[in-house]
């Protein structure tokens, strides 16, 4: 009895193994195999997964990006897929598993070129044959982007891989998150794919134009009399690199300098000096900021300087019991990004739930195991928010007055709630003060005039009773 409590105490004592996940290898070919290994992954944990891939297409021509073979050793439960194409006219988005169960959606894609589909979908484990996004290439589009995000309460072997090949493309990038219970445990891995995409680099040159005078002296010296010298940095034409296989860098090409000079007869005894004259031009080059999309379209984030950001679903946990999570939160990949300038997240708005109901949206962020309330702006169809590095954030509204439960009192009785919001038929953005700032305490409304009035009269008969 006491071996088996010497025992027990010692497996209280050992720490629990930590969740890790893995993914490999670095660089494939068309159709080889990619495999993210999952140690320590409980029953119950919230797993999160976004596949993100990029590839080079021909304008208008039939495209098709599979993962096949893929093997589920987990299932996850009461989840949610979401898939987007960027730069398609048309997309189709197919699955079959491998006992016969297949799922075909595809529709044209709208006038940015963007398809998008998102539903409830419990992935069963298994083995399935492909899952695949596939359609026509925009009439002007180059490239593809490809986002898929699974998510889901897993159930299943702790320790297990989730294996399958990448096929359909010979060229591309392919980025791998995973996050589990708001925790991302892989952070966001590249894998290339053939030899990577082509991009474009800009390399500033400069080019300086001196123009030196000179006069000739009688004794047949030369006196310097001025220069001008003018410096314009421009842009040339742009180098093609390859990202993902190896970097090529161009050296910055040395200046060119061209000299000009024209004697002029000077004066006999006299020498004239003239101060150097110098300008400088440069041309700066535009930075434009890009746009990064949620796989369900619901959120962007538009940053400067940022190559790449992801955007995963996950779970909302501890919000605050006077707010609303309008739908699931979203968490910036990879998690060491800072923005500056600052970068915005948006997040849609989406349609009333019912005639005459609206909230006061805002957005919230989650930090240290605490929801915060941002700053927020109405966008066109959205609310807006500034921030300076990646988080977890989620749109959020503050309940109407009915869904807050009353706070009990120290005399056992229920307070009347304070509303936070007034529903009305037209819809609120939560301004900055609204957001802050805690409820405000209640306040007695002002007694009718006909009561009142009432009351003193009673209080006259009463009185004049009395005094008979």
């Amino acid at each position: 009895m006491i071996a088996a409590l010497f025992l027990f105490t010692i497996a209280i004592a050992l720490p629990v193994s930590a969740v890790s996940i893995s993914e490999s290898p670095d660089a494939i070919s068309r159709g080889g195999v990619i495999t993210i290994t999952m140690n320590g992954l409980n029953d119950g944990s919230q797993f999160s997964l976004l596949l993100d891939g990029q590839f080079a297409v021909t304008p208008g021509s039939r495209f098709s990006f599979e993962t096949n073979n893929f093997n589920m050793p987990i299932s996850l439960e009461n989840g949610q897929i979401a898939v987007t194409t960027q730069g398609t006219k048309m997309t189709s988005f197919s699955v079959e598993k491998h006992d016969g169960a297949t799922v075909n959606v595809g529709n044209r894609a709208d006038a940015n070129g963007f398809f998008s589909l998102s539903q409830a979908y419990s992935m069963g484990n298994g083995l399935y044959d492909y899952i695949q996004l596939g359609g026509q290439a925009g009439t002007s589009s180059s490239m593809i982007t490809t986002s898929m995000n699974l998510l889901g309460t897993k159930k299943g072997p702790a320790n297990s891989q989730i294996t399958f090949t990448v096929d359909g493309i010979d060229n591309g990038l392919i980025r791998v998150t995973a996050m589990v219970d708001n925790q991302m445990v892989l952070p966001t891995k590249t894998i290339t794919v053939g030899k990577g995409l082509a991009t474009t680099t800009t390399i500033p040159v400069t080019t300086i134009t001196q123009t030196t005078t000179t006069t000739a002296q009688p004794t047949g010296t030369t006196t310097q009399v001025g220069i001008t010298q003018t410096t314009t940095t421009v842009q040339p034409t742009d180098t093609t690199t390859q990202v993902g296989v190896s970097q090529t860098t161009t050296a910055q090409p040395s200046g060119t300098t061209t000299e000009t000079g024209t004697p002029t007869p000077n004066p006999s005894g006299t020498t004239t000096y003239y101060p150097v004259v110098s300008s400088t031009t440069q041309v700066t080059p535009v930075v434009t900021p890009q746009t990064f999309t949620s796989a369900d379209q619901k959120v962007s984030l538009t940053a400067t300087g940022v190559d790449y950001a992801g955007l995963l679903m996950v779970t909302a946990t501890g919000v605050p019991d006077t707010w609303l999570s309008v739908y699931d939160p979203y968490t910036i990949a990879p998690d060491t990004l800072t923005f500056s300038p600052p970068a915005t997240i948006s997040f849609a708005i989406p349609a009333p739930a019912s005639p005459g109901t609206s909230y006061a949206y805002f957005i919230g962020e989650y930090n240290n195991g605490q929801w915060t309330a941002v700053p927020s702006t109405p966008g066109y169809g959205s609310i807006d928010a500034e921030i300076d590095q990646a988080g977890t954030y989620g749109l959020m509204a503050f309940k109407p007055e009915s869904t807050i439960q009353p706070a009990a009192t120290g005399t056992g009785q229920q307070a009347t709630p304070t509303p936070l919001v007034q529903v009305t038929s037209t819809p609120r953005i939560a301004s900055i003060a609204q957001v802050a700032s805690p409820s405000a305490a209640p306040t007695k409304a002002p007694l009718d005039s006909m009561v009142v009035t009432g009351a003193l009269a009673i209080g006259v008969v009463l009185f004049a009773r009395m005094k008979r």
